[in-house]
């Protein structure tokens, strides 16, 4: 404690009451003492950011994914937005305490590597996110899935504060979820716990895993924008038949549009989706017995029909005692979702008594001290 008082890492906050004797002093953690740089990417958009050691924003960019471009050209766009923002904050390069990505890929936490995606093309698996990194910001780098960053930003800052056990459902055009067990992330022995999206549920669609009849290929946005297209081309639907006469290209929202005008193949596809989620969920929850399902992504914005289709099916495949309690709070992401996860998950591995031991003598962490990415929160 000491170090850190006299390194002005923590410094006096309030004075406590007294009670009699001196006041209790209060200590707080100096946010400003440095920067943690973040970065986190889903299938429609890579966004980048600053934070201070609090994990509250203070800038961010973002630009549509392009994971064709490969990771160079994802990381040069991470580079040269997070200089302009350091620059603009007035903020030296000196001062960035870590730095932290979400991807939609199973990562090593350990390693900072892509150990596989059935999202991301062959050329981002095994690319050396840490050494591009540390080797430019001289600073320790974590790498995790996209999931897990937003079930941490819940659990830290958002509608999960203060639980325990909970489930973070993210529907949209992919599915994934991030599970949290007795307030730990599950990570799984290689990173790819909460693979929700590939629990097989039947039938004969192509998953993007290479493996048929996956929830992700059945009942996703992508999967549901797919079949809507189908049917406007073939005039089962003249909402969607009228939509691609504008050149409108079909985006998710355009199925909570269709439910609202009575459009009865909207209607047919949120229905089937919700009811298919809830079936996983419904197994799922059945092995973990979470308190909470927090289901965020485009999907859950769909409105009432999903969300009750989801509920009578989670309820009709689950356990009745393991669901009596059971919680179902929807979120709606925002570009800064997964990166306050990502500061948090940087937060969370400086700031372990292990790690903390390998840098307070020097006053910070740098890229010096790479292994205490062994540790995990």
């Amino acid at each position: 404690m000491n170090q850190l008082l006299e390194s002005e890492i923590i410094v006096d906050g309030e004075a406590g009451v007294s009670r009699g004797g001196r006041a209790a002093r209060e200590l707080r953690l100096n946010a400003g003492a440095g920067a943690i740089l973040v970065g986190f990417a889903n299938l429609t958009h890579f966004h980048v950011g600053v934070a201070d050691l609090a994990g509250q924003l203070l800038s961010t960019r973002s630009r549509p994914s392009d994971f064709s471009a490969g990771p160079r050209d994802a990381f040069a766009f991470a580079q040269s937005s997070w200089e302009s923002m350091l620059a603009e904050l007035e903020i030296g390069r000196e001062k960035v305490w870590g730095v932290g990505v979400g991807l939609p890929a199973h990562s090593n936490l350990e390693t900072a590597t892509l150990i596989d995606s059935p999202s991301l093309p062959t050329s981002w698996i095994g690319y050396p996110v840490r050494e591009r990194l540390a080797s430019i910001f001289d600073a320790p780098v974590w790498l995790d899935t996209s999931d897990n960053m937003l079930a941490l930003a819940e659990m830290r800052t958002g509608v999960a504060k203060g639980q325990r056990d909970f489930i973070y459902l993210n529907a949209d055009l992919a599915i994934g979820c991030g599970v949290v067990s007795d307030s730990r992330v599950m990570r799984g022995a290689q990173g790819a716990a909460g693979n929700i999206g590939h629990i097989t549920v039947g039938g004969d669609e192509l998953c993007r895993c290479g493996r048929r009849g996956c929830l992700e290929a059945v009942a996703g946005g992508e999967a549901l924008l797919r079949a809507a297209g189908s049917a406007g081309r073939s005039g089962e639907s003249a909402y969607f038949a009228r939509l691609q006469e504008e050149g409108t290209p079909l985006q998710v929202g355009h199925l909570a549009e269709g439910v609202r005008y009575g459009d009865e193949t909207s209607q047919r596809l949120v229905a089937m989706s919700g009811m298919t989620i809830g079936r996983a969920l419904g197994a799922t929850i059945n092995v973990l017995n979470p308190a909470v399902i927090v289901a965020g992504g485009a999907l859950p914005q769909l409105g009432d029909l999903f969300l009750a289709s989801m509920r009578q099916s989670i309820y009709g495949h689950a356990l009745p005692f393991v669901t009596r309690d059971l919680g179902i709070v929807v979120v709606q992401q925002t570009e800064g979702s997964g990166l306050v996860g990502a500061a948090q998950m940087v937060i969370d591995q400086i700031f372990l008594p292990r790690c903390l031991a390998k840098w307070i003598s020097v006053g910070q962490p740098t890229s010096a001290v790479h292994r205490l990415g062994e540790a995990s929160n």
